[in-house]
């Protein structure tokens, strides 16, 4: 019965967008106002239905994939708050409703770890961890694709219907028709990097200290291993270049795209391709 639950904050960002089409003012507050209300369904299905047990060691993969996808749901309504920016919403509710379904679908199965005792607290931790960074770089790998699209815009001399200026409300923007602040999309960016680094940092090396720990191996040899310290280079180099060298802009926004798409081919290839290099069965 869990699973079924899913479908209803899915089926609520889905219908938000059928809202999102008539071109009156009023709608777009609808609009929002049903985002929101799919994050609170969202939260209370998590909350009030996963027991204790939920988010333990070994747990099922359907569970995982709706966590995922309230973390998600859950750093997009924060920064679009704090940041005044209800735009990043629209791009962000699909993912997650994408994310809902596919843990409405996902067989309710149980990944269960080669570990014992309290190695899966820290198999747990080094999971949420990894989960809370990669949602926010996420996070910049959408922003980063909306610069980049409305840079070109600009430079064509066009402009986005939908965007966001500070003192302009969503609604205002969107019928007025004036483009995106490129300078807060990139403060964004910068602090999704600047964030989600220490939490896929700290995730890293609890997953090779298991990894260690388990199978009595220092070298990083796995092929899962290995891509997500390529993954993690690559922000590395990224935030070094943004924090000491100002990188900013386009340039930036092309390597978080990057570093997305290797997180993206890393989790596939860990977790459905060949799960047994991941300490699985």
């Amino acid at each position: 019965m869990l699973k079924e639950l899913y479908l209803i904050p899915a089926f609520i960002y889905i219908f938000s967008y059928f809202i999102f089409l008539p071109k009156e003012k009023k709608i777009y507050k609808i609009f929002i106002y049903l985002i929101y209300a799919g994050f609170v369904i969202q939260s209370l299905i998590f909350f009030l239905f996963f027991d204790i047990k939920g988010l333990t060691v070994p747990v099922h993969i359907d569970r995982f994939v709706f966590f995922n996808a309230w973390i998600l749901m859950f750093i997009a309504v924060l920064f679009g708050i704090f940041y005044k920016v209800e735009y990043i919403l629209l791009f962000i509710a699909p993912l997650v409703a994408i994310n809902l379904i596919i843990g409405f679908f996902v067989p309710h199965v149980l990944i269960k770890p080669v570990i014992i005792g309290a190695y899966k607290t820290i198999l747990l931790t080094h999971i949420i961890l990894i989960l809370i960074g990669d949602s926010l770089f996420a996070l910049a790998f959408i922003v980063s694709l909306i610069y980049i699209f409305q840079e070109r815009k600009i430079k064509n001399k066009k402009n986005l219907k939908i965007l966001n200026l500070e003192s302009v409300s969503l609604p205002e923007a969107i019928r007025s028709g004036r483009r995106y602040n490129l300078e807060l999309l990139d403060n964004i960016n910068y602090q999704c990097l600047k964030i989600g680094f220490p939490f896929i940092t700290v995730g890293i090396v609890m997953g090779i200290y298991l990894s260690a720990a388990l199978f009595k191996i220092v070298i990083v040899a796995k092929p899962i291993e290995i891509m997500s310290l390529i993954t993690w280079l690559i922000y590395a180099v990224l935030l070094h270049e943004r924090m000491a060298k100002g990188l900013r802009g386009k340039k930036a926004a092309i390597l978080s795209v990057i570093g997305f798409l290797f997180i993206i081919f890393s989790l596939s290839f860990s977790f459905y391709l060949f799960p047994s290099f991941h300490g699985l069965e």
